[in-house]
């Protein structure tokens, strides 16, 4: 019965029909992100399992070994009150130079899958906020340094209500309220609630992105739908028990800041970023920088080639999705820099299992961890997934540790990592966003129209060039963010393009069944390199582990 529990929840999250006992879970087309919904829904079920036993037993027969019926952490339930230190990555946004830090948001834009109504709106909205401490967060300055405090309740109008004529007065009714966010005063989340002329409605949800991430977003839609079916049916307004909170987690970071175990990764770090270069072919190096330059390109893969990225290439080389998608970039980037590696900047959840004593699977905040990594593709695609899957996997605890040392570590830490380069390529996968919205009763469905500028006009972009990409409507979509300033618009769209090709070649290489392998970190009990496991006469795909001799098999 827990195995069947534990595949029903895998194929839900998964969208796939069946799960075997034996099927991989990242060959199915599971990421971390994805790993987190998994763990969360199981505990809402009553089975308790970490993200990381999800990693060490990844089908459903090896985590039903370590899986828990009941029990789990104890969490208070209350209002978290008092004030909080600064995650890492909340310390690199107020370290950098941003103008209008107040207008510096997440959003979506959605359509209500039937009309909305104000009063249980309003109520599902300030009883979210008052479930999800971190939306109760203000920050202040005083000479010259910023601090995070809880207001006991919030008590700034959230729900905008608006009239509009046409798109476009819906885009300033939005671009309005996603200035009107305040880091001291709040709030740090808008609603707007707008009517358009023929009777549908748009609902815009806008929150600083201090206090949110891709995860948060997820965990938001459900509870504000679930809020406010129960409010429409005068029933009481009960949310999913908290996880552990984000002041929980920030005040455990600073201490795992310090710890010596942390300092020990920095000698990575240098190794990594010595040799290293941020430097990319621009047009114009002198262009501006900013959001108001800002133009966009898209590499996009049709429902099939998505299909078969997320389910059967990972399979070939036991990878998952990132360690795919990081190839094919690395290869055409190094193609059009002319360069052996390339430097980029990954952006991860950030909320890697670091202590067992907290859960924050479903707790609202800004996770995100930053970490650069340098990627050395091959001339050949086989040996190009091999590189970097290894060059992945070699990072500490998934880079989490970058940020710790650069912005709470020792003042010899943060001093030598702000000299090394950091990536002016960032990349961003968030994973699958349908589960969202697919579901028959889903409240809301992702809206065409623009959801107005997220950012000051005035602040700067993130890097030369940021990827983001998540997968909706069973489609892949990368987004390519950059200064039509500093490139021409067709040299972008021309990567973007040649990223789509590299990457429909790497999931046709995986796809045949010629083509298996396996990487030193697949058996890292065996000790042997690359060349070894090459050189085995047994195929990769029949080999499930290799083990080192006991002793008395060795004499």
């Amino acid at each position: 019965e827990l195995e069947q529990r534990i595949a029903a929840i895998w194929a839900e999250v998964l969208k796939v029909e069946r799960v075997g006992l034996t099927d991989n879970f990242f060959e199915l087309g599971g990421d971390s992100i994805v790993s987190i919904q998994v763990v969360s829904r199981a505990r809402q079920a009553g089975i308790a399992f970490t993200p990381k036993e999800l990693f060490q037993h990844q089908t459903v027969q090896g985590l039903t070994t370590v899986a828990q019926r009941t029990g789990g952490l104890c969490i208070d339930q209350g209002a978290v009150t008092g004030t909080m230190p600064l995650t890492s990555i909340q310390r690199m946004f107020f370290e950098e130079e941003i103008p209008e830090r107040h207008h510096w948001n997440q959003s979506v834009l959605l359509e209500p899958n039937e009309r909305l109504v104000v009063e249980p709106l309003e109520a599902a909205l300030q009883r979210v906020v008052e479930h999800h401490d971190a939306l109760r967060l203000r920050f202040i300055q005083q000479e010259g340094r910023w601090s995070a405090g809880f207001r006991d309740r919030e008590e700034a109008e959230l729900l905008w209500q608006s009239q509009v004529s046409d798109i476009g007065e819906l885009e300033a009714v939005c671009n309005e309220a996603q200035a009107s966010l305040d880091l001291e005063h709040g709030p740090l989340l808008r609603a707007v609630l707008a009517s358009l002329p023929d009777g549908r409605q748009r609902l815009l949800l806008v929150i600083h992105h201090l206090v949110v991430d891709g995860i948060s977003w997820r965990v938001l839609l459900e509870d504000l739908q679930t809020a406010y079916r129960q409010a429409v049916q005068s029933q009481p307004l009960h949310l999913p028990a908290k996880s552990s909170s984000f002041k929980a987690w920030s005040e455990r970071l600073e201490q795992y800041a310090a710890e010596a175990t942390l300092a020990e990764e920095l000698g990575y770090w240098q190794r990594q970023l010595q040799e290293a270069t941020d430097e990319l072919p621009c047009d114009h190096p002198q262009g501006g920088h900013q959001r108001k330059q800002a133009a966009f390109a898209t590499t996009h893969l049709d429902r099939d080639w998505t299909r078969r990225l997320l389910q059967e290439a990972p399979a070939a080389y036991r990878t998952q999705v990132n360690d795919l998608l990081l190839a094919a970039l690395a290869r055409v980037i190094c193609r059009w820099s002319g360069q052996a590696s390339t430097l980029v900047r990954l952006e991860g959840h950030g909320r890697e299992d670091l202590f067992d004593d907290l859960d924050i699977t479903r707790t609202v905040g800004w996770f995100t961890s930053l970490f650069p990594v340098k990627l050395t593709p091959r001339s050949e695609i086989a040996d190009s997934i091999k590189t970097v899957k290894e060059q992945l996997r070699a990072v500490p605890n998934k880079g989490i540790g970058y940020g710790l040392l650069r912005y709470l570590g020792s003042e010899t830490a943060r001093q030598t990592l702000q000299r090394l380069p950091r990536g002016e390529i960032v990349f961003n996968y968030l994973g699958q966003f349908d589960q969202s919205f697919e579901a028959e009763a889903a409240l809301f469905a992702p809206a065409g129209e623009s959801s107005g500028q997220g950012r000051s006009e005035a602040a700067p972009l993130d890097a030369l060039l940021s990827l983001d990409g998540q997968v909706y409507g069973g489609e892949l979509r990368l987004t390519w963010t950059f200064s039509r300033e500093r490139f021409a618009e067709a040299t972008i769209q021309r990567l973007a393009d040649a990223y789509a090709r590299e990457l429909e070649a790497l999931v046709g290489h995986c796809a045949d069944e010629n083509n298996r392998g396996m990487t030193p970190s697949d058996v890292p009990l065996a000790g042997l390199s690359q060349e070894q496991l090459d050189a085995l006469p047994v195929p990769a795909g029949e080999i499930e582990d290799i083990y080192p001799l006991s002793p008395m098999q060795q004499g």
